[in-house]
């Protein structure tokens, strides 16, 4: 048996008997805190658009867009939902590979509600979509090269869209009941639904462009769902799509491993590997970010103290969107900006939809703050050993330091907090119940109704395996005034 087809076996056959306890355990907070990142995007600029789109464009239906009280279409649903999850950066992020878990709980959740499926069928469901976004981008992201210019080589900007459709064309299948044949023709379909060049090159260079990244994670939720659907009516792509050089001609100078398809299938599992955001900035930002953290909180560093941060870190940090340190002029600018995200920290905003409001994004005190942040490359970067990729963990060499109080002060780090690797910072269940809490308050914050609802929600998501019906726990997800 092929590649493409044992991998459709491995996802279809899986039953939620068969997942370790501790993939569950990790599947359940993982769901959390998508649905999570799903409601703390509302209120911000990109969460009003996709209800004012919702509204416009499809009215009534069975599935439900999280955080709103919308209901709508399946296929309208999976794209609001998938959108909304990643519209702060702060959802999951294995590797640094991209986001896909989103896409995978937008397909699930909304054909979970069409079907009935029970709360332990959907995080199955969930779960195989994730796993499998993860063997795809490892299989397109196997390691980490240098250029003579200390560029980094391995990963593409097409590698997020390519996971995330294939997390939610993989989670459908299951939903739907689709046999292992009709998801590999599903699986060669997926391509249709990718985003058909490397835009992040050109997005990449130019710090003001855009509100919508290099990938509309909504897109991805749906156009994976489109791929699955398309495939049961016998609509087939490029069939065995994993076993040929179909990837190594989309993704050029990409360095594919095709054996990190099948590795320990069935007994590896990277959902519990998986880094959780707790800022919403652009991931490669959180490893300097750790350390400058580490130090404010170690030596109690007061913003007014602070006279000078300078973070090193990754050799990519030349481009400009990183090296913002002007006001940044939407949402999406200022997730890519070390001087805004660190400037955020010092500063104490709660993580969330708060670091993008008018007074942060443009206020006196976020400018004089983001003024005296610099940056720098850390030369540990420059040895690809140090990445770590051939322990099977992701490194990324940064430290930073700060000049306060007539002090230096110095910290290094290779990981960044929500790692899950040995090594890492410590976090725990109650640190990302706590970032679901912050990010769920700020759905409604003036309504008491849903303040006292969201704990009843957390509990029900962390429950989900005793749910009859996911209609059950959908109900749960609308604030109330």
């Amino acid at each position: 048996m092929n590649i493409t087809q044992s991998l459709a076996r491995f996802a279809l056959s899986t039953r939620y008997d068969a997942l370790p306890p501790a993939v569950i355990r990790s599947a359940k907070l993982l769901l959390l805190d998508t649905v999570g990142c799903a409601l703390g995007a509302i209120q911000t600029e990109p969460g009003r658009a996709v209800r004012r789109i919702v509204d416009a464009t499809c009215r009534g239906g069975v599935a439900t867009v999280i955080g709103t009280g919308q209901k709508t279409s399946v296929m309208s649903a999976a794209w609001a939902n998938g959108r909304l999850g990643n519209v702060l950066d702060m959802d999951e992020c294995y590797k640094v590979q991209g986001h896909h878990a989103q896409a995978s709980l937008g397909a699930a959740l909304a054909l979970g509600e069409q079907a009935r499926l029970s709360g332990a069928d959907l995080l199955v469901a969930f779960t195989m979509g994730f796993e499998v976004g993860v063997r795809l981008g490892n299989f397109l992201s196997p390691r980490v090269t240098l250029d003579e210019h200390g560029r980094t080589r391995g990963w593409s900007g097409l590698v997020g869209p390519a996971q995330g459709v294939t997390a939610a064309c993989t989670a459908a299948a299951i939903v739907l009941g689709q046999s292992e044949v009709v998801l590999a023709d599903a699986f060669g379909n997926c391509a249709q639904y990718m985003v058909g060049r490397d835009w992040s090159r050109q997005w990449g260079r130019d710090p003001v462009l855009g509100m919508i990244k290099y990938a509309d994670t909504g897109w991805n939720a749906q156009g994976g769902m489109m791929a699955a659907l398309h495939a049961q009516e016998g609509i087939r792509g490029v069939r065995d799509i994993f076993d040929g050089d179909s990837y190594a001609q989309v993704f050029q100078g990409a360095l594919l491993a095709p054996e990190a398809m099948l590795d320990g299938l069935g007994t590896a599992w990277y959902l519990p590997e998986t880094s959780i955001k707790f800022w919403p900035c652009c991931r490669w930002i959180h490893y300097a970010l750790t350390a400058f953290d580490r130090l404010r909180r170690e030596h109690r560093l007061r913003a007014d103290e602070i006279e000078a941060v300078e973070l090193l870190t990754f050799p990519m940090i030349p481009y400009p969107r990183f090296g913002m340190n002007d006001d940044p002029p939407n949402l999406v600018a200022a997730t890519f900006s070390f001087a805004h995200a660190a400037a955020m920290v010092a500063l104490e905003v709660p993580a969330g939809a708060a670091w993008f409001d008018t007074v942060n994004l443009s206020g006196e005190a976020a400018r004089n703050m983001r003024a005296k942040i610099t940056l720098g490359v850390d030369a540990r970067g420059y040895d690809p050993h140090a990445w770590g990729l051939h322990e099977k963990v992701l490194k990324v060499p940064s430290h930073c330091r700060v000049k306060a109080r007539g002090q230096r002060f110095e910290a290094a780090t290779d990981f960044a907090l929500g790692d899950s690797w040995h090594g890492a910072p410590p976090f725990s269940a109650d640190d990302v119940l706590a970032k679901f809490r912050t990010l769920a308050a700020s759905a409604c914050p003036e309504s008491d109704a849903w303040a006292n609802r969201v704990d009843t929600l957390a509990d029900a998501v962390m429950h989900v395996d005793e749910v009859d019906d996911v209609r059950e726990l959908t109900a749960l997800m609308a604030p109330t005034v």
